[in-house]
């Protein structure tokens, strides 16, 4: 009876060793703010979620195997926190996609990192952590709309994602390097699956990453190739961090081109943000974007962000913002100023204040 005691208890120790070395972890971010916006023309009241950062959920797991090889997978989709429901349309014909801004499993290990599904283009990874606003009002910032390739009236079909965006890619393989000297790189593939080509709605990307003490740089390069696979889309992106104890600053430049039209989408952005209490930080940006090549036009943004902290998890916040365009805009054109200056306007302002919680 005592060597059976015994023995349940080992057996008990192996089990619960073995359920601590995987874990899943619940996570997301739940944002809310209430938007006026006035055009030359008219003017808007909305309640509009994941203003300051998308809102999101997702699941998030790895597992100990052995080595310091860990097996992991990441599930993550949108939250449309104001009307309740989950997950964006993505594809042609578009399909609700539950998970749509990640699905991936991999391993990660002294190796690096490899990743297999729906993941994000390299540049979000890079360039994205230098975003002059951290990323922020992504319905409407232009190193989301166009650095990343997000406006789906332009971007919708390159690259593998059944006409969707380029953005995320499905059917992706990714590796990430771990740090050499302060240096890192990162390859990805997304496959386009046509019958009898390698080559059509396919993405290739590549990038390379610089981080020691507060400085960081990051460069992202990308083609991919539309369902006919004669149309190419060609991108390169670039960005500095300097993160300080008084001050943090940020910059990016990008630029894509397309083959068969030349048309040129160009944006430089460049940000400061002032901690001027414990709690308290303000954000200053400016972004410039410029249509050249098939046609010309020329956009710019001002935004100006206040984040009360009032907690590690739950910030307040106050913005304005402006928006100018070189033309009025109309229905048929690329709006540089996608969703923020509207048809019929050539400039806009605007003021959010809102409330984002992370979990």
């Amino acid at each position: 009876m005592k060597k059976t005691l015994i023995g349940l208890a080992v057996l008990g120790t192996c089990m619960t060793n073995a359920y601590a070395q995987s874990s899943v972890t619940i996570y997301g971010i739940i944002d809310a703010g209430v938007t006026h916006v006035t055009n030359d023309n008219a003017s808007r009241t909305t309640l509009e979620a994941g203003q300051m950062q998308v809102s999101r959920w997702g699941f998030r797991g790895q597992e100990e195997l052995g080595g310091n090889l860990k097996a992991i997978f990441d599930l993550e989709g949108t939250l449309l926190n104001d009307t309740g429901t989950a997950g964006v349309g993505t594809g042609t014909p578009s399909t609700t996609s539950l998970f749509d801004r990640e699905a991936s499993v991999g391993l990660t290990g002294d190796f690096g990192t490899l990743t297999f599904g729906r993941q994000n283009i390299l540049g979000v990874g890079s360039v994205g952590l230098a975003d002059p606003m951290n990323l922020a009002f992504a319905a409407t910032s232009p190193n989301v709309l166009f650095a990343a390739m997000n406006h789906s009236g332009v971007y919708g079909p390159f690259g593998a994602n059944n006409g969707g965006t380029a953005l995320r890619q499905n059917n992706s393989v990714k590796y990430i390097s771990p740090y050499f000297h302060h240096v890192g790189f990162a390859l990805m593939r997304a496959f386009g699956e046509q019958p009898g080509s390698t080559d059509k709605s396919k993405y290739e990307g590549a990038s390379a990453f610089y981080h020691t003490g507060p400085f960081g740089a990051s460069a992202a390069y990308a083609r991919m190739t539309d369902i006919t696979g004669n149309a190419m889309l060609k991108s390169y992106a670039l960005g500095l961090r300097y993160t300080g104890e008084k001050f943090a600053i940020r910059s990016t430049y990008s630029s894509n081109e397309l083959n068969t039209t030349q048309r040129r989408i160009s944006v430089f952005g460049i940000g400061v943000d002032l901690p001027v209490a414990p709690a308290l930080t303000l954000t200053g940006a400016v972004y410039d974007t410029r249509h050249t090549g098939d046609a010309h036009d020329n956009s710019q943004q001002y935004i100006a962000i206040a984040k009360y902290a009032f907690s590690k998890r739950s910030t307040g916040y106050v913005s304005i913002g402006r928006a100018v365009t070189d033309t009025v805009v109309s229905a048929t054109q690329i709006n540089l100023a996608q969703g923020f200056v509207s048809v019929g306007s050539d400039s806009a302002n605007r003021f959010t204040m809102g409330i984002m919680h992370y979990f």
